[in-house]
């Protein structure tokens, strides 16, 4: 297998690379490590990635120095990708816990890049709908899910999309999770994995800032009290269900056609 297999861990989170060193070779996976940017340590111009404008505009609380530093850390693993291939790269945090039938939906998934820009592997709501599109040799199934479904503990990128992705999306606005998963927005084939081969770790938080949940929840607290912020926001929201519904159907409509013109 060609395809690039990506760790995501801060260099002082040990036991969270031994734990994960431990998940890969329980499923028998080679991997790389991709240092982590550390929250701790932000500079003023990591902190200028952010589109501050943008986010006013659309009523959004600052965003937790874990965030960015999460977002930074993706990205960067994405440009190099770009630069230096190769055509496809599966990204996981270190929080991940894997199926067994993980190393055989990556063979599948390396074999049909043609088919997709992004495959999220976990699925954090599993009572959202799932329409399914493209069957894979593992029994898994690819798929839509109603309307998105968010998370970054693993997931599949090609090398086009993620050239695509950071030339659409210059500036941090949301958190990449969200990114990934705005089709509406960054113009990709999104597809989702059924049954999810990944989970989160639930029992472990996040080590790239312990207090990003906390500062998230406070953040929005503070903002949803202030009237200009709160309007804002409402109209940003119905907006965005809007356009995301809207071509929801049409990525429906575009898939049975699709589904109509393949052979047999």
């Amino acid at each position: 297998m060609t395809m690039r297999i990506v760790l995501i861990n801060l260099e002082r989170a040990t036991e969270r690379r031994t734990r994960m060193a431990e998940e890969f070779a329980r499923v028998g996976l080679d991997y790389e490590i991709w240092p982590a940017k550390d929250a701790r340590t932000l500079t003023d111009e990591d902190r200028a990635f952010v589109d501050h404008a943008a986010r006013e505009r659309l009523g959004l609380y600052p965003i937790p120095d874990g965030s960015l530093a999460c977002t930074l850390s993706e990205r960067s693993a994405m440009h190099d990708l770009v630069k230096n291939g190769p055509e496809s790269m599966a990204v996981f945090e270190d929080d991940a816990r894997f199926e067994t039938g993980l190393p055989a939906v990556l063979q599948a998934l390396e074999r049909q890049t043609n088919e997709f820009d992004i495959v999220k592997l976990q699925r954090r709501n599993l009572r959202r709908p799932f329409i399914p599109t493209i069957s894979l040799p593992t029994g898994h199934r690819l798929g839509r899910v109603r309307f998105s479904d968010f998370g970054s503990e693993g997931y599949v990128i090609t090398r086009e999309a993620a050239r695509l992705l950071l030339e659409r999306i210059p500036r941090m606005v949301r958190d990449l999770d969200h990114e990934l998963s705005y089709f509406w927005e960054n113009g990709l084939n999104v597809l989702y994995l059924d049954p999810p081969v990944v989970r989160e770790g639930a029992e472990y938080s996040s080590q790239i800032h312990d207090t990003r949940s906390t500062e998230r929840v406070m953040h929005r607290r503070e903002r949803l009290r202030q009237p200009t912020i709160l309007t804002r926001r409402i109209k940003a929201l119905v907006s965005n269900d809007i356009r995301r519904r809207i071509a929801f159907r049409r990525l429906l409509r575009s898939d049975r056609a699709e589904a109509l013109a393949r052979p047999g």
